[in-house]
């Protein structure tokens, strides 16, 4: 998380959780929702729950896989993004 968000916004995000659930019992969508607030105050747009529900909750390795066109004559890369 601390490279995906940066030290500084993964920081603002648990201080805001640990804050407003001190002593209460949470769940895991409570934890996504502060960061995901965070990064909205941090102008970033990112759906928290998409990245939970693809990398927290399922069994197994993670997987990342990559869309991309390749220019048959450079070898250039275009169109490059995470599937």
């Amino acid at each position: 998380m601390i490279f995906f968000l940066g030290k500084d916004l993964l920081k603002d995000g648990l201080k805001t959780y640990f804050a407003k659930y001190k002593f209460k019992n949470t769940e895991l969508k409570d934890f996504i929702a502060e960061l995901a607030d965070a990064a909205k105050r941090a102008g970033m747009d990112i759906d928290f729950t998409a990245w939970s529900d693809s990398w927290l909750t399922k069994a197994g390795c993670a997987e990342i896989k990559l869309d991309f066109d390749r220019d048959a004559t450079t070898g250039v890369l275009s169109n490059l993004k995470l599937v």
